[in-house]
């Protein structure tokens, strides 16, 4: 079983988030789809379940009604998207040494899956294994990731690659734009994807950036993130979904429930007051922006009885939820 939760840094979204913003859709309203916020993709260093990464690339699409927007935006982003691509156009002699580089610095930016370069004779493969099956089929997440790694190997190349010598893997093929035609494309599983082209590619000799610029401060190391912060942003997103136990809790974070009690232990807090404070999150929000009842906003969070759900609120936050609403709306006429 895995040590650690499958992570992702948020900064890895901001190429998507702008390109919502170029199609005129609002990133905000895609972003609470799944508990995020603007203000937490700028936080240096912010992570996020990669679930919840998933569900954002899935929503993008549906948000901008185009089953191949997440493919676009992989294919545009060349070397200024991500400062992992920085460093390595900055440091690299080859494309052998561009996606080495690559595959070192993925690390630092996410535990969620394994990034490889695996040379064997005459083929090459570059791609990335996830270290946790997927909740949902990431068809968005692989169809970005593949239309990456060709623009990088185009990019590095400094030309069109060779389609007929080209095999891709994805978990969903039907989601890549038609310009990807001509390429051999595989349907995989959801565990990861992958390109295969021929060895002696590797040895293509591509002009380096200035390494002056790139800082290795813009990498920030998992091994020091809150486990406490992306619990909570689990939770979040989960709440907005139907609300959680702590058993499902612990499932969505791939250990069992004793497990999560001792981490959490740590922090001095529970499974059980942050489900709570979670709730009682989502709930502030409902009251705040919706006309849905109380006993509505209470029976999506999972609670059978309103009082109790009065009763958890009013523990947390000192008021009821009538009370709350009624401050907050007149806070807002002000």
């Amino acid at each position: 079983m895995p040590t650690s939760l499958p992570l992702v840094q948020l900064q890895l979204i901001r190429p998507l988030i702008s390109a919502l913003e170029q199609r005129g859709v609002d990133p905000v309203v895609v972003l609470d789809s799944v508990g995020l916020t603007l203000s937490a993709v700028e936080q240096p260093g912010a992570t996020v379940h990669v679930m919840a990464i998933h569900q954002f690339l899935e929503n993008c699409a549906k948000a901008t009604q185009d089953k191949c927007f997440c493919a676009e935006v992989g294919s545009g982003l060349h070397t200024t998207g991500w400062p992992m691509i920085q460093q390595a156009m900055a440091e690299a002699k080859t494309l052998g040494d561009f996606l080495s580089i690559y595959v070192s610095n993925a690390t630092q930016v996410a535990s969620s899956v394994t990034a490889y370069l695996d040379v064997r004779g005459e083929s090459a493969s570059f791609g990335e294994t996830r270290k946790f099956k997927p909740l949902i089929l990431p068809a968005q997440n692989d169809a970005f990731m593949i239309c990456l790694m060709i623009s990088l190997i185009e990019h590095v190349l400094d030309r069109s690659l060779d389609r007929q010598h080209v095999t891709l893997t994805v978990s969903d093929p039907h989601v890549l734009p038609k310009r990807m035609k001509g390429f051999t494309i595989l349907r995989g599983n959801e565990m990861g994807t992958r390109i295969q082209f021929p060895s002696d590619w590797l040895r293509t000799p591509i002009q380096a950036q200035d390494p002056a610029k790139i800082s290795n401060k813009q990498l920030i190391s998992l091994d020091k993130v809150d486990f406490l912060t992306s619990f909570r942003s689990i939770l979040r997103q989960q709440i907005a979904m139907g609300g959680i136990n702590a058993d499902a809790a612990a499932r969505q974070l791939h250990i069992n429930a004793r497990t999560l009690t001792r981490r959490l232990s740590a922090f001095g807090t529970t499974p059980r007051k942050e489900i709570s404070s979670a709730k009682v999150e989502n709930a502030k929000h409902a009251l705040r922006t919706s006309d849905r009842s109380i006993e509505q906003i209470s029976l999506d969070l999972g609670y059978s009885d309103p009082s109790n759900f009065t009763r958890a609120f009013s523990k947390e936050t000192g008021e009821t939820p009538s009370d709350f609403r009624a401050r907050a709306r007149a806070v807002s006429e002000q």
